[in-house]
């Protein structure tokens, strides 16, 4: 599961699409590092519970893939149609995840009826891709190679004025000492 609550409360489909877009994304990260698949993609909205003046609204959908996949792609557009299934306008949403359903070990998947040698090796090309992708950003930062560029200054970014300074891990954060 990758969920995370906004930095700000926000309306706006796009800033739902981009959250969405970047924990799919972070999901399919997470099962390939394990070794797994899914076969389903759980996504879910949520206002803010504690704001009792404003209207309340939480739901979830869940989107059956058609074969178990760790693609990252596959992934995000499950849960883009979730999300289009489930957003409704006139809410300020404050959290957005995705859960990925019906785990198994990529080594052990259970091969489907339509399997051909088409489709495997289809899964074969997405799998180089995403070994790829993931050796890159692993090799050259996280989010180095990502799904879509996220807008500036979004909703679902986290704030970070009240976190400590990072002084054994961030140059740029060491305290200065002048005499």
């Amino acid at each position: 599961m990758v969920s995370r609550s906004f930095g700000r409360l926000t309306g706006d489909p796009a800033d739902l699409r981009e959250a969405m877009r970047q924990h799919a994304a972070r999901a399919g990260e997470k099962l390939r590092r394990q070794g797994s698949v899914t076969a389903a993609v759980m996504v879910f909205v949520r206002t803010n519970p504690f704001m009792t003046d404003q209207p309340q609204y939480r739901n979830s959908a869940v989107v059956p893939l058609p074969h178990p996949t760790d693609d990252s792609r596959t992934i995000l557009a499950a849960a883009q149609r979730g999300l289009g299934a489930i957003f409704r306008k006139g809410y300020l949403y404050q959290k957005c995840g995705v859960m990925l359903l019906d785990l198994s070990a990529d080594a052990t998947r259970q091969l489907s009826l339509d399997e051909t040698p088409q489709t495997e090796a289809k899964r074969q090309r997405s799998r180089r891709l995403m070994d790829t992708v993931d050796k890159l950003n692993r090799e050259l930062g996280r989010d180095t190679v990502r799904l879509g560029l996220p807008r500036h200054g979004n909703a679902w970014a986290l704030r970070c004025e009240r976190r400590t300074p990072r002084y054994t891990t961030r140059w740029d954060e060491l305290p200065i000492v002048k005499l």
